[in-house]
């Protein structure tokens, strides 16, 4: 019989470390937190030292009482929830679970025999100053949401809103930028390119960039601008001014920590954060690995810490003498520095064994699992290889001993790590498409040699405003800034899409009308809350409160009081109106967007005295999908309306664009789009609509039903008809391609668009 017990947090665990630890233990799961603040109701005495209200959480009473049953028949109960202050929280609630049993914490940082039976021989104490920096952290964060949501619900209609107290930043972020991209104005330049060759060897010619004169940098303005030096340019003669060659050491990145994953894995990947970490939370609880059995392939995913085990550092070094060649080994092992900071709790994310190679055990994967281990994998043997070793030459070619060209090359001499990583990373790259090679030869050139300029290519560029925030660069931002926690980043941005504060177009976070609003009010009224410094130095006070030189309960009452201030002004002067540049149809007096009962709308500036209103509408940037009291812009169509003859829009509904005509509410006329291919029956004339069945399956029908009963499940081919028979073409799949098959009966010709498109390029 099982003398001792471990609860772990997930059922998928349970399987993992039983397996390790034998029969003589007994291995249950938690759920995550048993514990937790009500719901319904603030749960912290704010006279009382800000005493949290700690209750069980909904739906975990039967757990609790079969937890309990399980421990009556041992002597131990051992808490091996996560490795960081909200498992150390989960393990306190657990322990008071227990009050007659000894119980004791065990962590491990990876789900490997070799961890599990350490981490079994170093048991310890629950870590108070852990727990109680997970209960300033909630505390915190149930003040500022239950006290400042329920004052927006009140002054915006809107019961869906809510406030954070780190989700705000993040709004606040999305929203600035938003606003610089708004304001921006372009402005322009020029960049003239020469093309050099040797005069009299190979001829190999070259690329440069024109940069000024020996004195000063010269910035091309406009056409006028470049026309001119490029007639004093071609006339110059030129030869080679300056060389400067230089030998780099570039050395490898650091393992992955939960940002630098999260970021990577949304480049290279096209992961969202939450997917990342859904999918190396499975990675890390443990994988059926045929003989090995179920076992954790990498370790725990909620680190910010660079740091590396010895014996993992042991590991990779005889991997790669033996894998990949002892010259790739560095002459000491490679050793990151953490930025100043950070929780050095946890190592960096790493595979439990770097032996267990992603081809090998790609047939246990599944195809996401199979990306994410493979691209830890290779970032953890890079960072354990020798740097490589890179010759760059830059060359200065003079015009006249006036102007200067400019062009660098180089040439890896040595790859180092770039023979298992060999392209760049967020962290290096300019941009997200910034994936250039690292090497750009250039020919041999001796100084003062004289060069040929074939041709002058100047081109005209515009600056750009500064990107919009994706998941990556978003996490990225708010690290740098020393905002939030690896645990809290996925939560913040699934927060901000839920409560409709920004849509997602084109990977980008769009700020939505809800979102600009709640952050104007928020940045008025509450500037400690939005305030980039504050919440950065609220995290050090967490971890300050972690590391025992802070009072947890201090900390909330230092917040709290001016905090609770804010609070009681913002309810008697908070408000939201804002005038737009457009007039009353009634009064002539400016019109303002404002918080009905029902959503936003458009109402006159001098209500009561003029009581117009009408619907607000945004574009579809600025629109969640479905936000209430928000419409989306219609778009202007070609054709009218067949019961009034005024134009018709296209308007989107939950079910799709439809037309509508835009007299409405005086004509109510709608009616689905067409599209530009005519009805097969003969003698009927209609045109082909998209259409949605009772169970939301979308389906095309002719436009004149009843009378023609004509449909087809396929989305049908615009401009085109069968080379055959001139049927219709309709999109369809066969082999995992992508087809264009007609429906003519008796025809059924089949045209694959691979081969189309092929056809196309080559003509």
């Amino acid at each position: 019989m099982a003398k001792k017990m471990i609860i772990v947090e997930s059922r998928a665990k349970t399987q993992s470390i039983g397996k390790i630890v034998g029969d003589g233990y007994k291995v249950r799961h938690c759920l995550g937190h048993i514990y937790d603040l009500p719901t319904k109701e603030l749960g912290i005495d704010v006279r009382n030292g800000f005493k949290p209200n700690f209750r069980v959480v909904p739906g975990r009473s039967k757990l609790i009482k079969q937890l309990q049953d399980e421990a009556a028949t041992v002597d131990e109960v051992i808490l091996a929830t996560d490795p960081d202050r909200e498992g150390e929280s989960i393990a306190w609630h657990l322990a008071h679970l227990f009050p007659n049993k000894k119980t004791s914490r065990m962590t491990f940082n990876e789900i490997t025999s070799k961890a599990i039976k350490d981490a079994l021989g170093s048991l310890r104490e629950i870590d108070q100053k852990l727990v109680d920096a997970q209960h300033a952290r909630r505390v915190l964060d149930r003040l500022v949401g239950y006290k400042l949501s329920p004052l927006l619900w009140k002054i915006l209609n809107n019961s869906k809103l809510s406030a954070g107290r780190v989700q705000s930043v993040a709004l606040r972020l999305i929203c600035e930028r938003e606003k610089e991209i708004s304001g921006f104005t372009p402005e322009e330049y020029w960049s003239i390119t020469g093309i050099f060759a040797r005069t009299e060897h190979d001829r190999e010619s070259f690329e440069a960039s024109f940069i000024g004169t020996l004195k000063e940098d010269i910035k091309v303005s406009n056409e006028e601008q470049s026309n001119n030096l490029i007639e004093q340019l071609k006339n110059c003669c030129y030869k080679v001014h300056d060389i400067r060659k230089k030998t780099e050491r570039r050395r490898a990145l650091p393992p992955f920590i939960t940002s630098s994953l999260q970021q990577e894995a949304a480049r290279r990947l096209n992961f969202s954060a939450s997917k990342t970490m859904l999918i190396a939370q499975q990675l890390y609880e443990g994988i059926e690995i045929g003989q090995e059995g179920t076992i954790g392939l990498i370790t725990y995913m909620r680190t910010d810490s660079v740091r590396v085990a010895s014996d993992a550092a042991q590991e990779s070094a005889e991997y790669i003498k033996s894998k990949i060649g002892e010259n790739y080994l560095p002459e000491k092992p490679q050793i990151y520095k953490s930025r100043a900071g950070i929780q050095d709790a946890h190592e960096a994310i790493r595979p439990t064994s770097i032996f267990r190679e992603p081809k090998s055990i790609s047939h246990y994967l599944s195809r996401d699992q199979q990306k994410l281990y493979k691209l830890i994998w290779i970032r953890f043997v890079a960072s354990q290889m020798a740097p490589a070793v890179v010759d760059v030459t830059r060359y200065d070619i003079s015009g006249d001993d006036n102007y200067i060209f400019r062009t660098t090359g180089s040439v890896v001499r040595f790859d180092g790590y770039l023979k298992v990583y060999n392209f760049k990373s967020s962290e290096e790259a300019v941009d997200e498409n910034d994936n250039k090679e690292v090497e750009k030869p250039l020919p041999e050139l001796d100084q003062s040699e004289p060069l040929d300029l074939s041709e002058l290519k100047p081109e005209q560029h515009f600056t750009k405003p500064p990107a919009r925030y994706n998941e990556a660069s978003l996490v990225r931002e708010l690290e740098e800034r020393g905002i939030g926690r690896p645990s809290t980043y996925v939560p913040i941005i699934e927060t901000l899409k839920k409560r409709g504060y920004t849509s997602i177009v084109k990977r980008a976070f769009h700020p939505t009308k809800w979102g600009l609003i709640v952050n104007d009010l928020l940045t008025l009224n509450f500037p400690d809350i939005v305030d980039f410094n504050f919440t950065a130095r609220m995290e050090e006070e967490l971890d300050g409160v972690e590391s025992g030189n802070k009072n947890w309960s201090k900390l909330v009452e230092d917040f709290y009081g001016p905090f609770s201030k804010e609070l009681e002004k913002a309810a008697k002067t908070m408000k939201y109106e804002e005038k737009v540049d457009e007039k009353c149809p009634e009064c002539g007096a400016d019109l303002a967007v404002k918080p009905g009962k029902y959503g936003l709308f458009l109402g006159c500036s001098k209500y009561p005295e003029c009581k117009f209103t009408r619907p607000y509408e945004v574009t579809t940037e600025e629109s969640d999908g479905g936000a209430r009291g928000v419409r989306v812009k219609p778009e202007p169509s070609d054709e009218k309306c067949d019961k009034c003859g005024a134009d018709m829009l296209i308007r989107k509904g939950k079910y799709g664009k439809f037309l509508a005509c835009s007299a409405y509410p005086k004509c109510r006329n709608i009616k689905p789009i067409s599209v530009d291919v005519t009805c097969p029956k003969e003698g009927c004339g209609g045109k082909l609509v998209q259409r949605r069945s009772k169970k939301g399956r979308t389906f095309y029908g002719c436009s004149n039903y009843p009378k023609c009963d004509f449909v087809t499940w396929s989305q049908p081919v615009e401009g085109e008809s069968c080379p055959s028979c001139g049927g219709i073409l309709v999109m369809t799949k066969a082999g995992g391609k992508s087809l264009k098959k007609c429906i003519r009966e008796g025809c059924g010709k089949t045209i694959s668009m691979e081969e189309q498109n092929s056809a196309e390029a080559e003509s």
